[in-house]
């Protein structure tokens, strides 16, 4: 028998058998890394193709910190970033963290709880407004004459420190540390235009307009120094850190990203059983669960399973609500092209996983919301191993949202 332990959730951890016989392929994921604040000092203190990050600052500058979603050990960079900015005389009431508004409106953890109390109180944290015309200024036009608005925040600042997530992404097909400027920091014409499902046919090195708006942005604000931090297979914690140039960070990271979360089978499965591990300060939400089960579905034969351990317990899209008004996943698929609510890529991932396999989820959903969304809810962990029991032919996936699956032909 073959001991397997997923962690799932903010603090789930399933742990169980598989006869050896039945036991296709285990991926675990990068481990967290032991202490986070050490390795992100040092990052910020030897970044990659460019001076220390306290070397880049200087008494005065107007610092605007843009803070990606998802960021893995967000409050523990920011205080780093603070330490830095104190050392370079930095004020704190210079200093300006903007996050970019999420298309689901889930408002994002506070991320200045490790500052000092005083400093916590003078440096502004802010979650943009799109609809805000005021606060949103031209930067200029792109190189196919598409007008590109951001946040004035952005285009008055001395010093932008842009602060992603190392990942795939479905419609990017990889985020850089300059995806959170566009559409998160524009106006909502900027968020119309960029609605669209993912790519699925696509692999993550393949041209993506988008990729090259959010390139080109980061070009035309001169952007010089990026932060990007990749995630663990463990609840929220991170696995690597990278600073620097962002042409270097981009490089680097493209190494590191496809070692760690770029997962190669040899052959589909009947069953894979995947993890979705969270953060206390960053839920699992509905973008989690599609990028899981598109990740899922790639590595099961058409009428396999696919057992997902979740602890989701968000309130469903106007995408979700959709899914849950068809007669079947199937046909959820061409009224959401048509109508790109703002969940559209989750809504769009979780029917077409739901079409190919049969969906097993594990979450606090009501079983209710779980069945209209055309996936079978379990209850606890007991279920969860009865299911794995009678499976052949299964794949064990942790961290199912962070990686890229192939299965070559």
């Amino acid at each position: 028998m073959a001991s397997i332990s997923l962690e799932y959730g903010i603090a789930g951890c399933w742990t169980g058998e598989i006869p050896e016989a039945h036991l296709l392929w285990q991926f675990g994921g990068p481990p967290a890394l032991l202490d986070v604040s050490t390795a992100i000092a040092d990052a910020l203190a030897q970044p990659l193709d460019f001076p220390a990050l306290r070397q880049a600052l200087v008494p005065g500058d107007k610092v605007v910190v843009v803070l990606d979603r998802n960021v893995p050990s967000a409050a523990e960079i920011i205080a780093a970033v603070w330490q830095n900015c104190l050392v370079s005389g930095v004020a704190p009431e210079d200093v300006l963290i903007l996050q970019p508004i999420s298309l689901t409106g889930v408002t994002p953890a506070d991320p200045r709880r490790l500052l000092p109390d005083a400093v916590r109180q003078a440096v502004v944290w802010k979650v943009h407004d799109p609809t805000n015309d005021p606060e949103i200024g031209y930067l200029a036009s792109s190189a196919d004459g598409e007008r590109i608005y951001l946040a004035r925040e952005v285009l008055n600042a001395d010093f932008v420190l842009p602060i992603g997530r190392l990942g795939f992404d479905p419609v990017q097909g990889r985020r850089s540390a300059l995806s959170s400027f566009y559409p998160g920091l524009s106006n909502t014409e900027a968020f119309a235009k960029s609605r669209g499902q993912g790519h699925s046919e696509l692999g993550p090195d393949e041209e993506r307009p988008m990729s090259q708006r959010i390139q080109e942005i980061g070009w035309l604000l001169g952007v010089q120094f990026t932060i990007q931090i990749m995630p663990s297979a463990g609840h929220g914690g991170a696995a690597a850190v990278l600073s620097g140039h962002p042409d270097s960070v981009t490089q680097r990271g493209r190494t590191i990203l496809d070692a760690s979360w770029r997962v190669i089978f040899d052959q589909r499965g009947e069953t894979a059983i995947v993890s979705i591990p969270a953060a206390p300060d960053e839920p699992t939400g509905w973008e989690q669960l599609g990028n899981a089960l598109e990740a899922a579905s790639r590595l099961v034969v058409r009428e396999g399973r696919i057992i997902v351990l979740s602890d989701l317990a968000a309130d469903p899209g106007p995408g979700i609500q959709l899914l849950q008004s068809c007669r079947s996943a199937k046909a959820a698929l061409q009224p959401l092209r048509r109508q790109s609510p703002p969940d559209l890529v989750a809504a769009s991932q979780i029917a077409a996983a739901a079409d190919w396999a049969s969906v097993y989820l594990l979450s606090q959903l009501p079983s209710q919301l779980v069945e209209e969304t055309f996936m079978t809810p379990l209850e606890s962990e007991i279920e969860v191993s009865r299911l794995i029991n009678a499976c052949d032919g299964c794949i064990v996936l942790a961290g199912a949202q962070h990686a890229f699956t192939e299965v070559p032909v």
